[in-house]
């Protein structure tokens, strides 16, 4: 029988339970496919660094926000789908002034980081309108908190833009994102789809940042009904 194996790539701040529910909504929705979450490691947790497996028929590389620029070059190219979710080809996009405006807020994120590493952290997760409490497990120990990790990875945000080169790879390219995004607008999903116009674009309506978190099942529903359209 035909397998599906999901690769799945978390953004800054996060770990991988940020996938926590999408092992059981997949099972609902396509009991064959196996999943497989990237830890980066910014609370202690050892780093995990993914591979598709050989025995998947279909491949489906999907990273959240930062997880796009993070994801090896390897992955892309064995990717059959793509699916890039709240993502970003450069984080500062729009205007000269909301430009300037998200680059200060990275700036001041750096300048407290060291000091104030939680209260950085609880700051985002409201701004990613995560729930009250998301991640108390991890920032309740300030000591597992990786800040060099988090410093440096913030810092690559700050400037990195997608290699473009390697978004042709994939055979399909499947966008996703919430129209109440406030850490990436959703005028990101333009600037993707100039780079791969042949994207197929889904955004939802009431959801933000964390899209994946939230809509488990809106988001694989998503990618099943791609992969049922282009990747027979």
């Amino acid at each position: 029988m035909a397998s599906v194996e999901l690769v799945l790539l978390h953004g800054w701040a996060l770990d991988a339970s940020f996938w926590s529910e999408w092992s059981h909504v997949a099972e609902a929705i396509a009991p064959n496919t196996r999943l497989t979450a990237l830890e980066r490691g910014y609370f202690g947790s050892a780093q995990t660094d993914p591979r598709f497996s050989q025995s998947a028929s279909t491949r489906v590389l999907v990273t959240h926000s930062f997880g796009l620029h993070l994801a090896p070059e390897e992955l892309f190219e064995k990717a059959d789908l793509l699916v890039i979710i709240s993502g970003f080809a450069h984080f500062h996009c729009g205007s000269d002034k909301e430009a300037r405006v998200s680059q200060i807020a990275i700036r001041k994120m750096l300048q407290k980081l060291n000091q104030e590493p939680t209260q950085v952290l609880k700051d985002f997760y409201r701004n990613c309108a995560l729930p009250d409490g998301y991640g108390i497990d991890q920032i309740s120990q300030p000591k597992k908190i990786q800040i060099e990790l988090l410093r440096a990875d913030l810092e690559l945000l700050n400037s990195s833009t997608v290699n473009s080169e390697w978004l042709s790879r994939p055979r399909d390219v499947l966008l996703l994102h919430g129209q109440r995004d406030k850490i990436a607008p959703a005028q990101h999903v333009e600037d993707l789809k100039n780079i791969r116009p042949d994207a197929r674009v889904s955004i939802h309506a009431d959801a933000s940042h964390a899209l994946p978190y939230e809509n488990p099942q809106w988001c694989l529903q998503q990618i099943h009904s791609n992969l049922l359209v282009n990747c027979r």
